[in-house]
């Protein structure tokens, strides 16, 4: 994930937009110093490197940095710098908030891909807004996947668009982009609530679904009957999919989770702050 020098900057003014008033008026910019965060509970790694960055771009120098995606248990040095006072105040809080929010994300993720097995986790356009880089890092560095990273490199026919075509011939007209014109290089996907509609879609072309909103044993039905039509079609479920059930959508046959919950229900990892005079 690339992260420009004008995006770690921005991260730094949100937290510093002129000068830091407190380490100024005790007069200890200069003084050199450490810092280190420590985690205080078990989890995984994200955005350390980013961290890292924050760091040197404040003047610091690192010293270590836990790799994203690494485990680890309380008490695990995430990462380690050297420089001025100013540079350690200027970055601390930044540093530390990233690390504890992708932390949380990543840490969150990990834990519904082993719940999943071997069916793999997607996660969804909805991340807070600004934090899509971060989130999609986290995302990632927890063993699951950028579902759709926005709207210019993927179809995808969601029930707002229908409200803009005929009913009676959208199936055709979305089948037919299914094998010719702008889209002949890409895959067109239809999200349904419907297994009826599914099958009509399917028919006219369409191998790629999201089914949103099923209950595991109805998904589980729809997925047998549309794979038993059509081998070749890729199914994936949608909507209310969290750790507590990730399991069962997963045993239902489908070839992958679509999910928000990271975003939404994952706790901060907890990590510690010191800083110590050199």
């Amino acid at each position: 994930m690339f992260f420009t020098d004008e995006e770690i900057d921005r991260l730094i003014a949100e937290d510093l937009p002129y000068i830091d008033l407190t380490t100024h008026a005790l007069g200890i910019e200069k003084e050199p110093g450490a810092i280190r965060f420590t985690a205080r509970t078990a989890g995984v790694a994200a955005c350390t490197e980013e961290a890292a960055r924050i760091l040197e771009r404040a003047g610091a120098s690192t010293t270590f940095c836990l790799e994203s995606g690494e485990s680890f248990e309380a008490g695990t040095l995430l990462l380690e710098a050297q420089g001025e006072a100013k540079a350690l105040h200027a970055a601390w809080k930044v540093c530390q908030n990233m690390l504890e929010y992708a932390g949380g994300i990543a840490t969150y993720t990990r834990a519904m891909a082993e719940a999943a097995g071997e069916v793999p986790i997607f996660t969804t356009r909805k991340s807070p807004p600004g934090f899509k880089k971060i989130a999609m890092k986290s995302v990632m560095s927890g063993g699951g996947h950028p579902h759709r990273l926005g709207l210019s490199e993927s179809f995808l026919l969601f029930d707002n668009h229908r409200v803009f075509l005929e009913p009676g011939r959208m199936a055709e007209q979305v089948g037919t982009l299914a094998r010719q014109g702008a889209l002949l290089e890409q895959r067109v996907a239809v999200e349904t609530s419907s297994l009826e509609e599914a099958l009509d879609f399917a028919e006219r072309g369409v191998r790629l679904f999201q089914l949103e909103k099923f209950r595991p044993g109805p998904l589980a039905e729809a997925v047998r009957r549309l794979k038993a039509l059509y081998p070749d079609i890729r199914l994936l479920a949608t909507g209310g999919i969290r750790l507590e059930n990730a399991a069962e959508y997963a045993s239902t046959g489908v070839d992958g989770l679509i999910t928000t919950a990271p975003y939404y229900y994952a706790r901060p990892v907890d990590i510690g702050v010191r800083m110590e005079r050199l």
